[in-house]
């Protein structure tokens, strides 16, 4: 092979990597083209472009992006212009489009021109948009308001420009500058017998660029416990004031930031076994205003009594129960109180069917005061899903304390019972999710000897 012809496979060669080379380029990324094409001037942001305002009384400068692409490094020069209401017009007509043109009065562009030197690839045209002037709009509504437009478009550039990224529809929307809890509610669970301090943490935060510090009042309205309990048919009592601590008070956003963390400091032992409710309010701002549909954080605070040592305790009565089908040492009523999530009572099935209503009945050998009872259900098994508890002194009459609803969960459930005196616990399975069948792991009940 002579010479020329040498150098002729290898030129071929190299043709054919750079193929392959492109191809795999594209097929990852259409933007990686950008920079191994001849150079050319875009704007990233185009199309429809909501751009959201809060009318805080700044100057709001909205930064429009113009690319040089291209894998030359090239000077270049671009030209933005705002279309007329006639060109605006015929983008409609072409687009089946409805926008109108903002009024001249409501914004301005700052610098028409950039320059590109040979090693920038992006550059900004700035846009003061007036907003209290769109806001004078007489049909600038929720509406209407995304009809209103400024429709830019690189008019002029001294390279090539990318024909399908030349127009910007700016669509400003405006919102007010509100102030608001990022999340409308917190629970914690006191494990008695445990830490004595407990500390919760809620954030305030806006959505606005901050340049001031803004401080926020935060009281506890007792009115918004009544009123949740009214429309949720609970009676959770008011978590007692002395029991609890908000710091900082006020809280302060500070300039150049968008959230405060606020705490609330719990002291355990001054809180009763029961179930609580504390509504926080943000109640006034030293700038602009709370949001009122997120003005409101509700703290839940559960103390569960401890649960009782079950040592000695027995099952003195059960409708049913499984003592063959099961396995070995399973299936009968007191595996509910031996402590092994994998053994569990199940009703009759083989050789005779139990029927709903299922029950089994806890000595619990001397009165105790229930507050409680936990339910842990079959690991993996839906069937039990709910029923009653009934209390008794001599397991003879029993009072009704309270229901449950299971939620398909493997972990222990707390269920609050109106606390009773008495020493035998029974509970009664009158719902099955697979009827008639019901089963249950464990049961531990919680109280205060």
């Amino acid at each position: 092979m002579d010479g020329k012809m040498k150098s002729l496979n290898i030129k071929k060669y190299f043709s054919v990597i750079i193929c392959l080379l492109l191809l795999g380029v594209a097929s990852c990324s259409d933007h990686r083209l950008d920079y191994i094409s001849s150079p050319k001037l875009y704007l990233p942001k185009s199309g429809e472009v909501d751009l959201i305002i809060y009318k805080t009384g700044e100057p709001f400068v909205f930064k429009l992006g113009v690319t040089k692409s291209g894998i030359e490094d090239v000077a270049a020069d671009a030209q933005l212009s705002i279309m007329s209401e006639a060109e605006l017009a015929a983008y409609n007509s072409a687009n089946n489009t409805n926008y109108k043109r903002l009024p001249d009065n409501c914004f301005n562009l700052n610098n028409s021109n950039v320059s590109f030197d040979k090693e920038s690839k992006l550059e900004y045209f700035d846009i003061l948009i007036r907003y209290d002037s769109i806001d004078q709009i007489a049909d600038f509504d929720e509406e209407n308001s995304a009809d209103y437009v400024i429709p830019a478009r690189l008019s002029d550039a001294s390279l090539e420009t990318n024909e399908e990224k030349l127009i910007a529809i700016i669509k400003p929307v405006l919102r007010e500058p509100l102030i608001y809890f990022k999340s409308s509610e917190t629970k914690v669970t006191i494990e008695a017998g445990k830490q004595a301090a407990y500390r919760e943490d809620i954030d305030i935060q806006v959505d606005f660029d901050n340049y001031w510090d803004i401080s926020v009042d935060l009281v506890v309205d007792p009115a918004l416990a009544d009123e949740y309990n009214a429309s949720n048919g609970v009676n959770l009592p008011l978590l007692p004031a002395e029991s609890y601590s908000i710091t900082p008070s006020p809280a302060v956003i500070a300039n150049g930031k968008k959230s405060v963390k606020v705490s609330i400091e719990l002291n355990a032992d001054l809180i009763d076994y029961d179930d609580f409710i504390l509504p926080i309010v943000i109640d006034g701002t030293s700038k602009f205003s709370a949001d009122t549909a997120k003005n409101v954080h509700y703290l839940y605070v559960s103390k569960p009594a401890m649960r009782f040592d079950r040592t000695g305790w027995t099952i003195v009565d059960f409708s049913s129960e499984e003592p063959s089908g099961e396995g070995a040492n399973n299936g009968t009523a007191i595996c509910v109180l031996d402590g092994n999530p994998a053994t569990y009572w199940h009703s009759q099935w083989a050789g005779a069917t139990g029927q709903l209503p299922h029950h089994f009945t806890i000595d619990m050998k001397k009165e105790l005061l229930v507050t409680s009872v936990d339910l842990q259900r079959r690991p993996n098994q839906r069937d039990t899903q709910g029923g009653n508890f009934y209390i008794s002194s001599d397991n003879v009459t029993f009072t009704y304390i309270g229901s449950f609803q299971m939620a398909e969960v493997n972990e222990p459930q707390t269920f609050k019972v109106t606390s009773t005196h008495g020493r035998y616990l029974k509970v009664e399975i009158t719902e099955s999710r697979r009827p008639p069948f019901a089963n249950m792991s464990e049961v531990y009940v919680r109280g205060v000897e």
